[in-house]
């Protein structure tokens, strides 16, 4: 899916709050007008990166996943509980006040929806305190949940296709599309340019030729169909916090731990993520993310050098031939499997690589037709990624992460001691952009038009 931006020409000298001039030369941006600009009831990519620029939420993330209160001023934990305080100073664009209705409205609503419910699916219930407080259940406990909670605030009871904003900017319908401007109510931002234009688009495929022929200026591939288009223009990479791994079979040779821990040690995850997923992301051996700000400190001990771990699954797998699964339709995945294979086979070990359209890879999987297989998994911003493991402890073990009982250096190594699956790398997408954007182009995750308000033309 993309998203993008086109350029018009415009003039005059504009000032905003702070005096600065401002560009009149409107950015251009794609969305659907039949899928609506509310967060909860459209489905497609390219209305959801409108999002962060119409409703704002309790927490913004960072790089690194710091949350930074925004529409919240504080949160207080006790053990399942999580009570936050909002602040009541902040109005949406119809000058109505943000209130604790509105947030558990936004919650359940989120939690229903496909695209924001699943960093919310540990997360219970959501009540109103008082005037100024909700109170958020949680199970387990977590004690990173306000980087989750960055979904949409609407009004209560909302239930149009456009709601009142309440991030910078705000939504008026026009007849090729819509356009966004200042929100008067929104807190003391400064804006490069005055409008935003939204250009309706119902075939995004011709995105990519707009810029390069510069009809468009920029654009947003989120590329979850396994494959890119190289275009020759400014590009910044998007933290999509996909985690990309291969899982073991652990019902054959590779119920043994050693040999988990073995092939873990012999790839070349470098590689992999420049061959496989052409340098889109970040190499890893942890089951999160190496930007997340809780594991900027995380240390562990390799089981093994290189050397030994080669000449243990030599020794361990004789000739036998190691079957990796992967699923059809995706580039990326295929490629990376290739390479496995390829490393695999740079010190002896025999490997054939099973290539399945969905049904036939589901049905391998279900089955065991497999030694290991390619997968990829997003996790929420809390790094939860219970649903990889496959045993009961390492399960438990990682909550007590996320309740902040254990540190992630602890669980590495409780991880490395079972290895369930490699993790390879974080797949990222890209936001490619025309060199007469200016501003600089700023990404935060998941969010590839994060500084906006400071780009112009």
């Amino acid at each position: 899916m993309l998203l993008g931006l086109c350029g018009c020409k415009g003039g005059g000298k504009l000032k905003n709050k702070g005096g600065t001039e401002v560009s009149s030369k409107p950015i251009n941006l794609a969305y659907s007008r039949e899928e609506g600009l509310n967060p909860f009831k459209c489905s497609s990519l390219i209305n959801y990166c409108i999002m962060p620029l119409l409703y704002d939420s309790l927490y913004t993330i960072d790089s690194t996943y710091y949350p930074t209160g925004s529409l919240a001023t504080a949160i207080n934990f006790n053990n399942l509980i999580a009570e936050v305080t909002i602040d009541t100073s902040r109005k949406f664009s119809n000058g109505q006040a943000i209130t604790p209705d509105d947030v558990v409205y936004s919650f359940r609503a989120a939690k229903k929806s496909t695209y924001y419910g699943s960093a919310l699916r540990n997360v219970s219930t959501c009540e109103v305190v008082d005037e100024q407080t909700v109170r958020f259940v949680t199970a387990p406990a977590n004690a990173y949940l306000a980087s989750d909670l960055t979904f949409p605030i609407i009004q209560a009871d909302c239930t149009d296709d456009i709601p009142a904003s309440s991030g910078p900017y705000i939504y008026k319908a026009t007849t090729e599309g819509g356009t966004l401007t200042q929100n008067k109510y929104y807190p003391s931002t400064e804006y490069a340019s005055s409008t935003i234009n939204l250009n309706n688009t119902t075939d995004t495929s011709s995105l990519n030729m707009g810029i390069v022929i510069g009809d468009m200026d920029a654009y947003f591939d989120d590329m979850s169909e396994g494959s890119s288009d190289r275009i020759s223009v400014g590009a910044a990479q998007v933290d999509l916090n996909n985690l990309v791994y291969f899982r073991f079979n652990d019902g054959n040779y590779f119920s043994n731990p050693k040999l988990r821990q073995a092939f873990a040690m012999v790839i070349d995850r470098s590689q992999l993520l420049e061959s496989g997923y052409e340098g889109y992301g970040e190499a890893t051996s942890m089951p999160f993310n190496p930007q997340w700000y809780a594991a900027k400190d995380c240390t562990w001990e390799n089981p093994m050098t290189v050397d030994e771990a080669k000449e243990y699954i030599t020794s361990y797998l004789g000739k036998y031939t190691v079957t990796i699964l992967v699923n059809s339709g995706n580039e990326f995945r295929q490629k990376c499997a290739e390479r496995i294979g390829d490393q695999l086979a740079s010190f002896g070990v025999n490997s054939k690589i099973e290539v399945a359209p969905w049904d036939v890879f589901e049905e391998g999987l279900e089955n065991g037709r497999y030694d290991i297989f390619l997968g990829e998994f997003k996790m929420s911003n809390d790094m939860n990624t219970g649903p990889l493991y496959f045993t009961e402890y390492l399960q438990t073990r990682m909550l007590n992460m996320i309740a902040g009982a254990i540190t992630p250096s602890e669980f590495m190594a409780d991880f490395i001691a079972e290895q369930p699956f490699v993790p390879i790398c974080i797949r990222y997408g890209v936001t490619a952009y025309s060199k007469s954007l200016q501003g600089g182009i700023a990404p935060l995750p998941n969010n590839p038009f994060a500084n906006l308000t400071e780009w112009y033309k």
